[in-house]
């Protein structure tokens, strides 16, 4: 036991000794870490699921129908929808007030205060929120503010000052996710607006665009002085080619933009185009910073108004998933138009019915046999800028297919089905696609052409400018 003790303080003692004499010569140096093993995922692979919808028809436009370089308008309307199109994309830093009365800017308090919501977890709206929202907006303040600004990031207008969803009933065809009734529409990075009004808490700002209006979050909007404005207000603008592009200045993130997003022109690199992005500064003022685009990523606004170039637009948007009111940056059926047009120098309003009746010449098809409507379709219908409208949705007119069908460009969520016990249902398409004007008929609980008898007119745009003979 005494040799077990004896050994033991020897021990200690050298323990110490060597602490001491490490502490002196410094801390020991640490090993070299081991290099982490890569670790290995696999998905599960699991069988394709059948869509819920058979579209027998080529998921490309340039598959779908013949394309051209022949101009699908005439030079005078076109300069004319382009010298409309950036007026209508400046005109909120032209305001001095508020364009908004109190009812048309608070509209869904009263629209939807007396309606049972649900919550994200699909419960009940709770009503301590409700109110606690209808007090944030502090509408007997409104107009509080008149302020010309910029959006400095991807972000979404909402109808009350929140990011949480209000949905419907969940159990009714069409409602519940994703329809979130609180999300007007997304605003893309670049877009100026005129900011009218504070909520109490003072991190939401009530804007108008020249598209819509709505609450957005302070930090993902900049106040544009006169300096800023003055700088940044160019004829000569560039038009996003890519969803998804980055916005680089050198090695530093700007920014991301989408398809439908328009910047000033800097100057040109080469076949390179350097573009002048917003920033917001820690004061929350608007700021430049410039950008380099490669010709894949942006191209000179107007681009040439072709059957080819508007399919490659489009085509750059394929299958990209429904998003209601641009949710998640995704887009419903008429901000694939607006983002689609708007790099042809063709604005759009932000609605189907505004789109179907301001966009053009609306022809009506309302009442019209299905065969004398598929006949004025394809009579009158100019393929590539004529757009296909029903109440609650709109689509781009492409032309025909071998069999003569038309065909329609559309971001659609589903088509209405009948259920077993007469009542309504849904079949899920819930992305971009190209279809006949007879989707899902393929499908037994699927009335045929209930699909065509929605449709209700024909839009063909332009200026509505008078071509002189040569």
């Amino acid at each position: 036991m005494k040799r077990r003790t004896g050994t033991w303080r020897w021990c200690v003692c050298v323990a110490l000794s060597l602490s001491v004499f490490s502490g002196c010569a410094g801390k020991p140096v640490p090993a070299t870490p081991a290099v982490p093993v890569p670790v290995q995922t696999e998905i599960p692979a699991q069988p394709e699921p059948a869509p819920e919808v058979a579209l027998d028809v080529p998921q490309r436009v340039g598959l779908a129908v013949p394309l051209s370089d022949t101009p699908l308008l005439e030079m005078t309307e076109l300069v004319v929808l382009h010298e409309r199109a950036l007026e209508r994309f400046y005109a909120p830093w032209s305001q001095k007030k508020a364009s908004l009365p109190p009812d048309e800017a608070f509209w869904g308090t009263a629209a939807y205060g007396t309606k049972q919501g649900y919550a994200e977890n699909l419960r009940p709206y709770p009503r301590e929120r409700w109110e606690r929202l209808v007090a944030l907006q502090d509408m007997g303040a409104y107009p509080s503010m008149a302020a010309p600004a910029i959006v400095t990031r991807n972000t979404a207008l909402r109808v009350l000052p929140s990011n949480r969803p209000f949905f419907l009933d969940p159990s009714l065809p069409g409602e519940g996710f994703p329809f979130d009734y609180f999300q007007n529409t997304a605003i893309w990075l670049g877009t100026p607006v005129f900011v009218s009004h504070a909520s109490r808490d003072r991190a939401w700002l009530y804007v108008e665009t020249a598209f819509s209006s709505g609450w957005i979050r302070r930090e993902d909007v900049a106040m544009a002085d006169e300096a800023f404005r003055s700088q940044y207000r160019r004829r000569a603008m560039v038009a996003l080619r890519s969803d998804d592009t980055p916005l680089m200045d050198a090695q530093r993130f700007l920014g991301q933009a989408h398809i439908g997003a328009i910047f000033p022109l800097h100057s040109r690199r080469g076949p390179e185009l350097a573009v002048m992005v917003p920033l917001r500064d820690s004061d929350g003022m608007a700021r430049t910073g410039l950008a380099t685009l490669s010709p894949l990523q942006a191209a000179l606004m107007p681009l040439p108004l072709t059957s080819r170039s508007v399919a490659g637009l489009a085509d750059a948007m394929a299958g990209q998933l429904y998003g209601w009111g641009g949710m998640f940056e995704n887009r419903d059926c008429s901000s694939t138009l607006r983002d689609l047009f708007l790099p042809f120098g063709i604005w759009l309003p932000r609605n189907s019915s505004q789109q179907a009746r301001q966009g053009g010449t609306l022809i009506e098809l309302d009442g019209m046999p299905a065969e004398e409507k598929l006949r004025t379709i394809r009579s009158r219908g100019t393929p590539f800028v004529s757009l296909l409208w029903m109440p609650g949705h709109i689509g781009l007119y492409l032309g025909t297919n071998h069999r003569g069908d038309p065909l329609m460009l559309h971001n659609i969520w589903g088509i209405r089905t009948t259920t077993p016990d007469g009542g309504e249902g849904r079949a899920v398409i819930g992305m971009l696609v190209i279809s006949t004007l007879r989707p899902g008929e393929e499908r037994p609980d699927v009335k045929q052409g209930s699909f065509l008898d929605r449709v209700r007119g024909l839009t063909i745009l332009g200026a509505g400018v008078a071509v002189l003979p040569d």
